[in-house]
């Protein structure tokens, strides 16, 4: 396609006028959306969510330092979006532009603590705080959450954390939705529904859960804490295992040996995985608790913790049997069955893991995006697009990121979706921008548009 230069203004022109009234009278523009008719599908990870034939996103990816040093603001074009797809594609006018788009609420939400899920009718996301601290200051890395229709009425604050989010979860226990996160001191939930919120542990050295409720195992917390003054005044070591119940927040002590310092790293597939440092060594290991701490424990690779910079379990295959752990070790990407201490190379390169799903680890490079099997260890590069954000969400067939476009002059990071199946077809690396653009983005007259969707024929 051929871009006319003074169209591609006007249009610009008129869509920022469109987008200053929205803004002013936001609450009428809300109610003119069209509720989805299904229920909304969770993305894994919590960036998108899909209800029916709408796409929700955030439009921008805006940094929390960014908004401390007041870069990379465009109120126009931050804040959670949908567009409409029609026959399950996105369609673009002439000059290249995703059409059917509608801002549902003006709140930034891509950003390094991005989160949304869908409840039902309702969306609950994570937006920066804009309060002001006691110093007059705004603290932008702290997260406020929110709740709202998928029309982005009845917009309803729930909760500020007290610090930056280390990690966070909406579980749906009992029918009830819980956001459980963990701010690097305290660990609280807040119970969507009543907006109630209560702090589960204080003094959290590390914490660990589930990132959805499919068992009793998944419904409590784990964390650790230091020893006590009295004990380290008389020079003993080590930390101390515990775990809250997220409902009846019954606190209970999992382990303490003096000498033995553990963290947690995450709750999955039925079990917990940690590290644990004894006699100088830290190892990764994995426990059940089905009988004492010792006897359910599983090392889990023999490679030192201090050698590895990534560490992913994998999930459950069709018999519930627990897939291997993948890691980065030693500039490899790796993997060791479970409960098997042989480490298996995977590529010989040094690479950065974003998710994993079923036996594919997704991961990145610097020429773009990738997965690969532990099984055949064959290589697919879904996107070439090189400067993009690593918080990558997928729904089963599309991975989104945030990325620069080609003509990029602004330094924004635009959503995008790239197609899993192009890959594995062989058909090559298909990428489709959903966000509009900045005006200065766009490319001028008689540049090809190839930066908002791709098709390439060749395929890694």
């Amino acid at each position: 396609y051929k871009r006319s230069n003074k169209m591609k203004k006007i249009k610009v022109l008129s869509l920022f006028l469109c987008m200053a009234f929205c803004t002013v009278f936001f609450t009428a523009c809300g109610n003119n959306l069209t509720a989805p008719t299904g229920t909304g599908n969770m993305v894994e990870h919590g960036e998108v969510l899909v209800y029916d034939d709408y796409i929700y996103f955030g439009g921008m990816y805006i940094s929390n330092a960014d908004m401390e040093n007041g870069d990379n603001r465009n109120a126009d074009l931050e804040g959670l979006w949908r567009i409409k797809l029609e026959d399950g594609k996105i369609s673009y006018d002439e000059d290249g532009n995703p059409q059917n788009l509608e801002k549902v609420v003006g709140k930034i939400v891509g950003t390094e603590n991005a989160f949304m899920y869908s409840v039902g009718d309702e969306i609950v996301f994570a937006s920066p705080n804009v309060k002001l601290t006691q110093q007059s200051q705004t603290a932008f890395d702290r997260t406020t959450y929110f709740k709202m229709s998928n029309v982005g009425t009845g917009l309803t604050e729930l909760y500020t954390t007290e610090a930056a989010v280390q990690s966070q979860a909406l579980l749906i226990i009992d029918n009830v939705p819980y956001i459980i996160v963990y701010d690097g001191t305290n660990i609280v939930k807040i119970n969507v529904n009543t907006k109630a919120s209560k702090v589960l542990a204080t003094d959290v050295t590390s914490a660990a859960f589930a990132s959805s409720y499919s068992s009793a195992f998944d419904g409590d917390v784990y964390f650790t804490v230091n020893l006590s003054e009295e004990d380290t005044s008389i020079g003993l070591t080590g930390n101390i295992l515990k775990k809250v119940n997220i409902v009846s927040e019954e606190e209970t002590q999992v382990r303490q040996q003096y000498g033995e310092t553990i963290t947690v790293n995450t709750v999955k597939n039925g079990y917990l995985y940690y590290t644990r440092t004894d006699n100088g060594n830290t190892f990764y290991f994995a426990n059940n608790f089905t009988s004492s701490f010792e006897a359910s424990e599983v090392q889990l690779t023999s490679a030192i913790t201090s050698d590895i910079t990534s560490f992913t379990p994998l999930g459950l295959d069709q018999e519930g049997n627990v897939l291997p752990i993948v890691f980065e070790y030693q500039s490899r990407l790796v993997y060791s069955n479970f409960g098997s201490l042989v480490v298996n190379e995977i590529l010989n390169e040094d690479v950065t893991v974003l998710f994993e799903s079923g036996d594919y680890i997704y991961y990145s490079t610097s020429s773009g995006i990738y997965r690969v099997s532990y099984k055949d260890k064959v290589s697919q590069q879904i996107s070439d697009l090189a400067n993009f954000q690593t918080n990558v969400t997928f729904d089963g067939r599309y991975i989104y990121f945030y990325a620069q476009n080609e003509d990029n002059t602004t330094g924004n990071y635009y959503m995008y979706r790239a197609d899993v199946n192009a890959a594995e077809n062989g058909t090559g690396i298909k990428t489709e921008l959903l966000s509009k653009l900045h005006e200065d983005d766009i490319p001028d007259e008689d540049e090809e548009t190839s930066d908002t969707s791709t098709d390439s024929s060749t395929s890694n």
